[in-house]
């Protein structure tokens, strides 16, 4: 039994051993270990469980934090755009208003315009009328002056005739002597009366003549100004035709800017609601981000503690344990791959060489040193036996203490295609894997790593790890990546137990 105690002090044994003893603190001592390793054994699967479940929270987590990022910066983009969008909308109500203004007043003056287009218009239809009278005035004075024409030459004759009979009266007068003496007196004043009224009867038809022309020129002038006062005022007609209607377009016109100016006001006070909302949103998708960010953490945080909790209990064997046949499994790995870089090292291959050197033209980038390809086949060779023998593994890889992969399974090491979403699935030969959970395990020089993390391909992976050693030298580690549900199944169904890994060869 103190053997035993020795064995399991060291972890050497396994908490299902039982040693034959006589000692009476045997039997009691047997049965305190059977429930420390159905606790263990309890501990130990709930520790795995939550360590998946806070992978997968956090896997969905970090896909959140993405999501919320991109509704930040689209909320963000949004709000200055709201922003933008607002002053516009203000900057555009302002000059709506100020074209409502110019319009108001523009429409007093184009109906000013039309009162006094309209008052010009009555003047000239009033001077149109008066026009048309005094032609007929004109007409009158034309008639008159013919007609005092007409009257003078009556007159010219009939002073011609009275000087004719004046000058007859005369020679009578003449014949009759002494007798006729004053009848002559007589008849020559008649004659000389006759004269002056025949020479101011002249004058009078000369002025008559002159004043007849002056008429006609009036009346001639007096129609053409007719005519063009009657074409005036058709003009004038159409032109207060064409503005009235002018101004009733304006005053259309008016009303529909008016309700434009009243849209855009009650635009311009709901893209104010609006930015002030998307603020709101932005600013609740940068509380969502922060939250999402601690979240996370704190997600991690638990995954971490999970981790450790395995590591405290990785040297605690129960025994018949699907996590015991999964440590023989990786520690059988590690020694394979610990032989594969012994025999590497005697050939004269430098397999401390840390120079890593890209490989060109290679995303993901990968790289050579100076000993991977002398142990590329045979170490591929390994790890697709190792992949073969785990039940539910999904990966096994040998990594050097900086997280440098020099070979990977066939599955993973194809020739690239040059698409991105083909290579990070199917090219993972020869990259360095320094991801927390990869750069962790990489530097691990303690026991067995037992991580839980969601790979860069969007798989949910449980991690086995243990340090390889050449030597006193620490190289790196090998890793079994796995479901362990599925390899915990596979155990317990009995259809594949677990086969020690076959030596490098």
């Amino acid at each position: 039994m103190w053997g035993l105690l020795r064995r399991l002090n060291r972890g050497d044994a396994m908490l299902s051993e039982r040693a034959l003893s006589l000692s009476p603190a045997a039997w009691p001592l047997y049965r305190f270990l059977g429930q420390i390793r159905r606790r263990i054994i309890t501990v130990r699967q709930s520790s795995i469980e939550i360590a998946l479940n806070a992978a997968r929270t956090q896997f969905q987590a970090g896909r959140c934090s993405q999501l919320a990022q991109e509704q930040a910066r689209a909320a963000q983009a949004l709000a200055a755009s709201g922003t933008q969008i607002e002053a516009l909308s203000a900057s555009t109500s302002n000059h709506a208003r100020e074209i409502a203004q110019v319009s108001g007043h523009n429409l007093q003056a184009a109906e000013q315009a039309l009162a006094e287009l309209s008052e010009v218009k009555l003047r000239v239809d009033r001077m149109t009328r008066e026009m048309a009278a005094f032609s007929g005035v004109v007409g009158q004075l034309s008639t008159r002056a013919r007609s005092v024409g007409d009257t003078s030459k009556l007159i010219k004759e009939i002073a011609l005739q009275t000087q004719l009979l004046a000058l007859n009266a005369g020679v009578e007068a003449a014949r009759a002597g002494d007798a006729g003496r004053g009848f002559a007196v007589v008849a020559s004043e008649v004659g000389r009366l006759a004269e002056r009224v025949n020479s101011a009867t002249g004058d009078i038809a000369r002025h008559s003549g002159e004043m007849l022309e002056l008429v006609e020129t009036t009346e001639r002038q007096t129609g053409s100004l007719r005519d063009d006062v009657d074409a005036s005022g058709q003009v004038l007609d159409r032109t207060c035709s064409d503005f009235r209607r002018f101004v009733d377009d304006f005053g259309s016109m008016n009303r529909q800017v008016a309700e434009v100016v009243q849209a855009i006001g009650e635009v311009d006070a709901t893209n104010h609601g609006m930015s002030q909302e998307v603020g709101r949103i932005a600013a609740l998708s940068a509380d969502v981000l922060l939250r999402m960010g601690s979240m996370s953490g704190e997600i991690d945080r638990i995954r971490r503690q999970t981790e450790s909790v395995q590591e405290v209990l990785a040297d605690m064997r129960a025994g018949n344990t699907a996590f015991d046949g999964l440590s023989d499994a990786v520690e059988a790995f590690r020694d394979a791959a610990a032989s594969l870089l012994e025999e590497a090292r005697k050939g004269g291959a430098d397999v401390f060489d840390r120079h890593y050197r890209r490989i060109p033209g290679s995303e993901p980038p990968r790289y050579h040193t100076a000993y991977d390809r002398e142990i590329e086949g045979p170490l591929t060779r390994l790890l697709d036996r190792v992949l073969e023998s785990v039940p539910g593994a999904i990966y096994t890889i040998l990594v050097d203490n900086r997280g440098y992969a020099p070979a990977h399974n066939s599955q993973f090491s194809h020739e690239p295609t040059g698409i991105a979403a083909q290579d990070i699935l199917r090219v993972r030969h020869k990259r360095i894997f320094d991801d927390p959970v990869g750069a962790r395990l990489a530097a691990n020089t303690g026991a067995m790593l037992f991580q839980t993390y969601s790979r860069d391909t969007g798989e949910i992976v449980n991690d086995v790890s243990v340090p390889v050693y050449l030597g006193p030298e620490h190289w790196g580690a090998v890793r079994i990546g796995l479901d362990y549900e599925r390899f915990q199944a596979a155990l317990e169904a009995g259809g594949a137990g677990h086969r020690a890994v076959p030596a490098a060869g």
